[in-house]
């Protein structure tokens, strides 16, 4: 009884111990871009998001709105006319295209210096590849 305990305890901290597939491109990405990646230290990583076109539409609706474009009391309206735009062209409008997941960590600099960054990396359908990295700290 005791040995079956021991396995599956054993079984169940390895499957937590697993990384997820945008965690190991993640690794490999940061490993290969960052100027001292031994400096690395998480600190926050979020839930892979979907992407449908959909979720690109409202984004950048709220981005024109907030730019004075039009008043975000019609922002119900643009989306209903999108989703009718997509569905006339055949397009799914909530079909998945992709993954977003942000990410904040501090890395050394090239001057030795500790940066905080903050980052969206932007993955395929199956997670794997990230296809874009969008940074927050735009200076």
């Amino acid at each position: 009884m005791k040995k079956i305990l021991f396995i599956l305890l054993v079984v169940v901290f390895a499957s937590c111990i697993r990384k997820e597939q945008y965690e190991v491109a993640i690794d490999r990405y940061l490993q290969e871009h960052l100027k001292d990646p031994d400096s690395y230290q998480n600190v926050e990583l979020g839930e892979p998001k979907k992407i449908t076109p959909m979720t690109m539409v409202l984004k950048e609706a709220l981005k024109r709105a907030k730019a004075g474009e039009f008043p975000y009391d019609s922002l119900g309206s643009k989306l209903e006319e999108a989703k009718a735009f997509f569905k006339s062209q055949g397009t799914p409008p909530y079909e998945t295209l992709g993954w977003e997941v942000h990410h904040k960590y501090r890395a050394k600099n090239s001057f030795g210096a500790m940066n905080l960054e903050e980052v969206t990396y932007i993955f395929d359908k199956s997670q794997k590849e990230i296809l874009r990295v969008e940074s927050k700290n735009e200076y």
